[in-house]
């Protein structure tokens, strides 16, 4: 590995895709898509085993090759598992022979890739690849509750979607101390795009670009984001908490947040919640956050009971992917022709 790869971390809705889709467009680097990698496969990797063995290397290839992750990616799942058989002989080595796989289909020489609740494994990250670059997105944690409560991966609460956000983030500024860690605003990305990619671009060692900003669809498709993925960039959905997020929301997720809101540079914009607002809004995370985890009980069992079978272990873990499917798209260069 000649360069060091690059990861896209943060709080889902913070930007990260958009991010994803500007570095996807530079010649010389390859940004996969959600793997989820390092959360439904690292924490099993004791009952997978080493995988210099070759008969357990290959169980954990057919079982992450079954998951919807993996399927909504569009790669040929035969010559995915070929590659990976062959070089996947630890854990670090297995990630990073699938982000090449990306990489070599686009014909790029640089990996990276961007699932945002990878911020809990950024020290991980470092750890397998000496030098890597952490991408870390911030956005107004307002703005993102308020994304998130209209996404099927998301609570309705608003305490439970700032816990999020404060989680995500605090988890991924723990890498700051790391060469490679360079923290990001959404509303500077967006804001002043060019001077803002020129800053990213000097952090990965690579030279800036028009064609990033240019509004067209890359070989990487998001399937959750579909319904924007060939937006230009925009400014309009900065701010559209104060339109899609109640006063009452607002004054929760400003109290759940606490410090934390001026620890990333945001400021308190309402009215301190009232004890009757917070009340209402445990009462309400409480309701919201039993209404998810009780159909998602049977991922724990067989979490503990198969924890090689990653496509069931996904099936009740995340429900929300049961629905998708990968988009028509431009064709991947080994279904062109």
């Amino acid at each position: 590995m000649n360069t060091p790869p690059i990861f896209i971390v943060g709080s889902p809705r913070s930007g990260t895709n958009l991010l994803c889709r500007m570095l996807d467009r530079h010649p010389n680097v390859a940004i996969c898509g959600e793997t989820h990698l390092l959360s439904m496969v690292w924490p099993h990797r004791r009952a997978f085993g080493d995988l210099a063995d070759p008969g357990r290397r290959r169980r954990l290839v057919d079982a992450l090759l079954a998951t919807q992750r993996i399927q909504l990616l569009g790669f040929d799942s035969g010559k995915l598992a070929q590659e990976l058989n062959h070089d996947a002989t630890s854990y670090a080595a297995l990630f990073a022979s699938l982000l090449q796989y990306y990489a070599d289909l686009q014909e790029k020489p640089r990996w990276g890739e961007k699932t945002p609740q990878h911020a809990f494994f950024t020290e991980t990250l470092c750890d397998w690849y000496p030098g890597a670059i952490i991408l870390h997105l911030v956005r107004d944690p307002r703005d993102v509750v308020a994304s998130l409560q209209r996404m099927p991966f998301g609570f309705t609460s608003a305490i439970l979607n700032a816990r999020t956000w404060l989680a995500c983030n605090r988890a991924a500024r723990q890498s700051r101390h790391r060469p490679g860690y360079l923290e990001v605003r959404y509303e500077s990305l967006v804001l002043q795009p060019e001077r803002e990619l020129e800053r990213i671009c000097a952090a990965i060692g690579e030279k800036f670009t028009p064609r990033m900003l240019e509004a067209e669809q890359s070989a990487s498709v998001e399937a959750l984001e579909t319904d924007r993925y060939l937006a230009p960039l925009t400014t309009d959905r900065l701010g559209k908490w104060r339109d899609q997020l109640t006063t009452h929301q607002a004054a929760l997720v400003e109290w759940t947040i606490g410090e934390g809101l001026e620890e990333f540079g945001y400021r308190r914009e309402v009215p301190r919640a009232s004890a009757a607002t917070i009340f209402r809004g445990l009462c309400a995370a409480a309701f919201d956050l039993a209404r998810q985890a009780i159909p998602k009980l049977p991922a724990l069992w067989y979490s503990y009971t198969t924890p090689t079978d990653l496509r069931r272990y996904e099936y009740w873990r995340h429900p929300h992917l049961r629905t998708y499917t990968r988009p028509e798209a431009a064709p991947h260069p080994e279904r062109a022709g």
